[in-house]
């Protein structure tokens, strides 16, 4: 699949655009989008190239956009053992977790990009309409983790991350915070990896975060080292 969108919510027929789901009435349950976006099973290989995996923020619908409150509780589940290539990818808004690697194998995920919900920490995942569920492998979350992870990996092997873009631009819908080279706290953490893993991330680039990696939801990178232009950046890390 290339040059695709898996677009849910925010133009006309959807029924989530912004007179049904405004930016006021958080926690409206007509505005649910999906449980999951996209699963890669087990037995499945994938090849996306310039696939938007994409719970829309704003209504295209209107004159500018406007901003709307829509719910997906996961953007991209993989278990697959591959060969698994995701190149030019993003996976935005979704309330638990965008990039979710769960006992999978043989991935390469070339200039992946993510955004957290605009509403979080209020209320903080997996609020307000869904619940974490071991058995969709959802990821867990403590006192300090209020907003959506945006790539999480768990007893996951042989996979590369090129370039990734993990980004948090809002806080309850203001961004003044978040949006300024030395803001760095819009979301405590939005990388984790399990101990159990072996992975290679090659060019990290945070916005809005205080660490920029962590394992076994430990932080283990401090955004404040990083400072590179409007990001924080790591170049290597591996296990």
């Amino acid at each position: 699949m290339w040059d695709s969108y898996v677009r849910l919510g925010g133009t006309a027929g959807s029924e989530l655009q912004l007179s049904q789901c405004p930016t006021t009435d958080v926690g409206n349950r007509q505005c649910f989008a999906a449980f999951l976006a996209v699963h890669l099973t087990r037995q499945s290989s994938a090849y996306f190239e310039g696939t938007w995996i994409w719970l829309a923020d704003h209504d295209f619908e209107t004159l500018n956009a406007n901003q709307t409150t829509i719910y997906s509780g996961r953007g991209l589940l993989s278990e697959s053992q591959g060969p698994v290539w995701l190149i030019g990818t993003g996976s935005e808004h979704h309330v638990i977790v965008n990039y979710n690697l769960a006992g999978a194998a043989k991935h390469y995920i070339g200039l992946p990009q993510t955004e957290s919900p605009y509403y979080q920490p209020s209320p903080p995942p997996p609020a307000p309409l869904f619940t974490t569920l071991p058995e969709w492998k959802d990821p867990s979350f403590d006192a300090n983790q209020t907003s959506a992870w945006g790539l999480h990996v768990t007893k996951s092997n042989d996979i590369i991350v090129f370039g990734a873009g993990l980004y948090s631009f809002f806080i309850d819908y203001n961004s003044t915070q978040c949006n300024l080279p030395d803001q760095i706290n819009c979301q405590s953490e939005i990388l984790n990896i399990d101990s159990k893993s072996k992975i290679s991330i090659y060019s990290l680039a945070t916005v809005g975060t205080t660490y920029q990696l962590s394992i076994d939801s430990s932080p283990v990178i401090p955004a404040a080292e990083n400072g590179n232009g409007f990001s924080r950046t790591v170049t290597v890390w591996t296990p």
